[in-house]
């Protein structure tokens, strides 16, 4: 069904992006595998990662202000669901999508649960999704849930996300209302929808990321557009400049986007960056990057032309912080 892949991104920006190195200040903390990274109405950061205290808020100059929610955290096996059977991949906590709303109350998906969790800002947990432990596609169950988008009305939006192909929209008290969406290459039809994220316009923009793609959405599941040919998109923000940018991990690429899907630059860093997964920028233009710390071999367009190279630790890991500099 997917022979073809989008070729790789590659450096296009006049720009450059400059690290910050040393920003983040965590004494006592290793992060591994970072996936996902967001900013609340403050400035404060959040991180989420799969090591010990794997959901933490920094203070905007990069130090610790709090670890959320350790005590609902869980190791368990998750499951590469890309090929014809499962594969156990590893025995650790799961965490995948982050997102703050507007109320700066933070939600997490666990791919290895199959749960979507929403904690205050003090970090008390006031809302579980899911049924922990059991995949399922209804309006109680997901099968590895990737992302959360919350509009500003507070109803919500999931991308459900390696297991199903689908996108599961709730109310404002977490009421299954409807979804769309299923395996497949046509109009709303996905294969990963990785990322969503809600623009300054009201639309729902997704990453359909295995279809090498982008999708937008209204919120009642209409399609508005699909902006095709982008490798392997992780990573989605709508950002305070109006731009849209994109992290692509394989390719170790940043990518702003118009709204109306021109790729308007494309940064990329290898050496630098080791699969950026997670992508959020500050109203002082700063890009904040998740790092899992993967790196990949690609030899061809073909799924099966790529391959991860292979680590046993954290080493990688990062959360890293860039600014845009030189003259467009």
């Amino acid at each position: 069904m997917f022979p073809l892949r989008a070729l790789p991104f590659t450096q296009t920006a006049p720009t450059r992006l400059q690290p910050q190195p040393g920003w983040a200040q965590l004494p006592g903390i290793t992060l591994d595998r970072v996936v996902g990274v967001a900013l609340d109405s403050c400035g404060r950061l959040y991180v989420a990662h799969r090591g010990n205290h794997p959901l933490l808020r920094l203070h905007p100059d990069g130090t610790l202000d709090a670890a959320i929610g350790a005590e609902h955290h869980q190791k368990k096996m998750a499951y590469d669901l890309r090929g014809p059977v499962p594969i156990p991949i590893a025995e650790r906590i799961w965490l995948h999508g982050l997102h703050v709303d507007p109320w700066d109350n933070i939600w997490i998906t666990d791919v290895s649960r199959h749960l979507v969790m929403k904690f205050s800002p003090k970090g008390s947990l006031l809302l579980t999704l899911g049924v922990d432990g059991v995949s399922g596609c209804d309006d109680r169950h997901f099968f590895q849930p990737t992302h959360v988008c919350v509009m500003p009305s507070g109803e919500f939006f999931i991308t459900d996300g390696y297991g199903n192909s689908r996108i599961a929209k709730f109310s404002v008290d977490g009421r299954f209302l409807f979804h769309w969406g299923r395996r497949g290459t046509a109009d709303g039809e996905f294969h990963t929808p990785h990322v969503i994220t809600v623009g300054p316009d009201g639309l729902l923009y997704m990453t359909d990321r295995e279809n090498d793609r982008i999708q937008v959405f209204r919120t009642d599941g209409s399609h508005v557009a699909t902006w095709p040919d982008l490798h392997s998109v992780d990573g989605l923000y709508a950002a305070p400049d109006g731009f849209i940018y994109g992290s692509g991990g394989i390719d170790n690429a940043v990518i702003r986007f118009d709204r109306t899907g021109r790729t308007l630059d494309v940064w990329t860093l290898p050496g630098v960056l080791h699969y950026p997964h997670g992508i959020a920028v500050g109203r002082d233009g700063s890009i904040y990057l998740a790092e899992t710390g993967d790196n990949w071999l690609v030899t061809g367009r073909l799924p099966a032309e790529r391959e991860i190279l292979p680590r046993h630790g954290p080493e990688g890991s990062a959360l890293s912080k860039f600014k845009v500099v030189g003259s467009p």
